[in-house]
Formats: C-alpha cells, sequence, structure tokens
C-alpha cells in the first residue's frame, strides 16, 4: 500500500508532496515529507535519505520504527544520526543559539542501518551528488524517475531563497553537469515541482548560470581588498537577503565555499592582517 497522497509519476514511482517532496517504490521510500501520518499503514521495507539535513528526514525515525532500513552516504549518516553536528560544525564546533540556527537543521535523530554506497536494490540506484553536503546523493529509481534531493534548484526556488545553502559551489556545479548527463525522464526536487527532462535542462542551466554569476561578482568586487565579514555582506547584498541571524549563519557557509573554491583555483588571494581574514582578486 502506497502512503497516503501519493502521487503517481511513472510505473511503479510515485512521490508524496510536501514542504520536502518523498519518494515511494514499492516500499521503498525516499526521504520523508515534514508529517508521519502519510507513512502509517503504508508497506515500507527501506528509507534512503538523500543527506543530512533533517528537513529530509522528519519522519524517518517513525518510518524506521514501522519497519524500514534506513539508509544514508557515509559522510551524512553522522548527521542524520545525530542532527546537533550539522548545527555544531557550522559554528566552528562552537554552540550557538537558537535565534542563529535554521529550522531546516533541527530535527529528531534517526539511525541508519546501512551505508548508500555499500546499498544495492533493483527498484532504484544511488548517484553521488555531492556540494550541498559531502554525502548528498540523488536516487534513480527503475522507471527513470530521478529524486534529486537539493543537489538542484529550480528557478522558482531560485527567486525564493537566491543563495542556495551550499558547502562546496564548485562540487554543486559539478553536480548538476552530472544531472544532466543521466538518463531519466522525470526529476523531482527536494522542494518544488516534478519536471520533465526538457525542463530540468533548463533549470540546470540556470543553476549554473547563477553559480557562475555570483563568482564573477565576487572576481569583480575582491578586486579591492576585502575582509571575509565585508565578502559575505556584499554577497548577502547582492542576493538581497534578510538580515535575519539564522539567513546570515546561512551565508556565511555558502559564501566561504565560494571564496575557498577560488582560492583553490587560483583566482583569489587570502592572508591574515590585523587578526582579520582578507581576500583579493589574483592580477
Amino acid at each position: 500500500m502506497r502512503p497516503q497522497g501519493a502521487l503517481h509519476l511513472a510505473g511503479e514511482t510515485c512521490y508524496v508532496p510536501g514542504l520536502t517532496n518523498s519518494g515511494y517504490v514499492d516500499g521503498l521510500v525516499i526521504d520523508t515529507v515534514g508529517e508521519c501520518e502519510p507513512y502509517r499503514g503504508a508497506t515500507l521495507d527501506t528509507l534512503v535519505i538523500t543527506h543530512g539535513h533533517a528537513d529530509h528526514f522528519s519522519a524517518g525515525a517513525v518510518v524506521r520504527g514501522l519497519g524500514a532500513r534506513v539508509i544514508a552516504a557515509r559522510d551524512d549518516a553522522r548527521m542524520v544520526e545525530n542532527p546537533e553536528v550539522n548545527i555544531r560544525g557550522m559554528f566552528s564546533w562552537a554552540r550557538p543559539g537558537d535565534l542563529m540556527v535554521s529550522k531546516l537543521f533541527v530535527g529528531a535523530p534517526c539511525p541508519v542501518d546501512a551505508l548508500a554506497e555499500e546499498w544495492s536494490d533493483p527498484r532504484a540506484r544511488v548517484i553521488p551528488l555531492p556540494g550541498h553536503t559531502l554525502g548528498h546523493i540523488g536516487v534513480l529509481t527503475a522507471d527513470g524517475v530521478l529524486f534529486s534531493g537539493d543537489a538542484l534548484y529550480q528557478r522558482a526556488l531560485w527567486e525564493r531563497h537566491p543563495l542556495p545553502y551550499a558547502i562546496d559551489p564548485q562540487m554543486v556545479a559539478d553536480s548538476v553537469r552530472l544531472i544532466d548527463s543521466l538518463d531519466f525522464e522525470v526529476l523531482v526536487p527536494g522542494h518544488g515541482e516534478p519536471c520533465d527532462r526538457t525542463e530540468a535542462s533548463a533549470h540546470i542551466a540556470h543553476h549554473i548560470e547563477r553559480i557562475t554569476e555570483i563568482e564573477h561578482f565576487l572576481l569583480d568586487a575582491l578586486k579591492t581588498e576585502r575582509s571575509t565579514e565585508e565578502a559575505i555582506a556584499l554577497v548577502s547584498a547582492k542576493c538581497g537577503l534578510s538580515d535575519h541571524p539564522a539567513q546570515y549563519w546561512l551565508a556565511v557557509t555558502t559564501v566561504k565555499g565560494f571564496l575557498g573554491d577560488m582560492l583553490g583555483r587560483g583566482d583569489l588571494e587570502f592572508f591574515v592582517r590585523d587578526h582579520m581574514g582578507w581576500w583579493k582578486t589574483k592580477g
């Protein structure tokens, strides 16, 4: 029996729409919506979690209690089992106040029974899509439906969240290019609407374009020496972000991700002066 509210996509594959979209294939669940009720009474044997942000496994412990084995990638399994790890990591392992933590990172721990890297199932296969988190995965079902988690932001989501959280934006760009190379008929993002192959390619092009735009903005802005805080402020202002403390800390991680990528490619210089980190475009 399918979860309550499940909508058919192709073959045996369907999805449950919600704040986070959840997939379902003949007993296999992919991520969970925020509520537990859709899964009560459904046939469940496996839950695959795309990454270790709590909005993607809100009902994970309940689904596991209903008989499902939980699968997550090695690099994200610890965040699924202890969401506090993700929260602490954002603050260099210091303890943040509640005001500074995104609600999407706060959730009930869920034990992980097996690693995605070692999981094999005829109903679906795992696609490594790192960047949003280090262990982020997608799940491609045998019916040609790709559940992409938060690897790809559709254009409408970019409009609502103009600086998508990423620990490594270059990894994100590589992952969305990989998505574009896959053989699938329907893509279901973690947040947004299912779309066909042609629409997915348009969203991928837009995602890469926006990443490139932010990189070019930083290259121009950092022709003058800027501190790390100034770089974060400049990108946040360009993207029209609010001054909410939780939004600020999400931006800190993402902008540092851009800076680290560009430093690694030799586009930027970094140095410390007066106990502050400074950045400058090379050349």
